[in-house]
């Protein structure tokens, strides 16, 4: 199907405003060129043995000898690899150099801070607003991806050194709506100015950092970790999962007083009811139904990667014989068999589809 009949297509079911064809169609079609992966990791890895050698003349050259001139020279060289963004476009050894030195940079800038009189707020802090500011003004995906997950770790160390512990399942609601969002709107993001370069850095950082900050609920036994009511958050996840699955039905004109919604919201429910301290599980099943709405292969990829690693996790921390974990697991499978019958009984493949 050729791209015009695709996107007619789609503004035929009202997937699409008619006035966001010229500009989806201008988008799609903008010639790129392309360099082979072999080429780009090849210039990578030189750019970062480049830094690495500069790192030894400086550390070696002692002017790197305290907090206060880690920060210095942290600060001139994320001015410097500002510069080189903004100068050097489309000079593929140039940009990764930019980017190894820029990363060099938040190290020594956000070390030096924390190194000085061990103030780590400050540094989380810091860190905070400075991956916000890389995020809007440096345009290159792989940073702004790592500005996401980074200002997640940051938001995580403020939580913890003010003790405001349960202050984490905020944090998972809000990289949880933040996520579902990005890529629900994602027709609309293509076509806005800002929005278009950032929609896929941000999205798939939401949902790496999502899952990263989950795996803190697999955690157990370890005593930097405090012990956090993790219901919390499934209940967060498990009122995102109904509305998402709100939003779908509605996109595929079922009515909410349909049998099939009630199957669906029905079992969301009782997942969430099942899975009250594995919040991990719920926010895969919020990845997986995303990836499958968006016919994306890479969420649907990671969502079954940490869906397998989570429910590994929640059988493992069972405390119970190994006999019922057994029973647990043959009686899961029933269940899930049933489901797939009586799903497949009340939503039939239409023929001819």
């Amino acid at each position: 199907m050729q791209l015009g009949n695709l996107i007619d297509e789609l503004i035929l079911k009202k997937l699409l405003l008619p006035d966001t064809k010229p500009q989806i169609i201008t988008t799609l079609q903008q010639e790129r060129e392309v360099n082979p992966w072999f080429i780009t990791a090849i210039v990578g890895i030189s750019a970062w043995l480049s830094v690495i050698l500069f790192l030894f003349f400086i550390f070696l050259s002692k002017i790197i000898n305290d907090a206060n001139s880690a920060i210095i020279v942290g600060l001139i060289l994320l001015s410097v690899t500002i510069f080189l963004h903004y100068s050097q476009k489309n000079k593929l050894f140039i940009e990764q150099l930019a980017l190894a030195l820029n990363l060099t940079g938040q190290i020594l800038f956000i070390g030096g801070i924390g190194a000085v009189d061990g103030n780590i707020v400050s540094a989380a802090l810091v860190t905070w607003f400075l991956e916000i500011f890389i995020i809007f003004v440096y345009k290159n995906n792989i940073l702004r991806f790592l500005a996401v997950l980074i200002a997640t770790l940051a938001s995580l160390v403020l939580l913890y050194e003010f003790r405001l512990y349960q202050g984490i399942h905020i944090v998972i609601i809000l990289l949880a709506a933040g996520a579902s969002w990005y890529w629900l709107a994602e027709s609309d993001n293509l076509t806005d100015k800002i929005m278009a370069s950032l929609y896929q850095p941000l999205g798939y950082g939401f949902i790496i950092g999502l899952q990263i900050v989950l795996l803190l609920s697999v955690m157990f036994d370890i005593p930097d970790i405090p012990n956090i009511t993790w219901w919390y958050s499934t209940l967060g996840l498990t009122i995102i999962l109904i509305m998402l699955e709100i939003y779908i039905l509605d996109g595929y004109g079922i009515s909410m007083s349909a049998p099939q919604s009630y199957a669906i919201f029905g079992s969301t429910v009782l997942l969430g009811l099942l899975l009250y301290q594995s919040p991990g599980i719920i926010a895969s099943i919020i990845i997986l139904v995303l990836g499958f709405q968006r016919g994306n292969k890479v969420l649907m990829g990671l969502a079954i990667i940490f869906l397998i690693l989570f429910t590994i996790a929640f059988y493992y921390n069972l405390n119970i014989t190994l006999l019922m974990k057994s029973i647990t697991l043959v009686t899961t499978g029933i269940a899930l068999l049933s489901l797939r019958f009586i799903f497949k009984y009340i939503f039939p493949l239409v023929q001819g589809e």
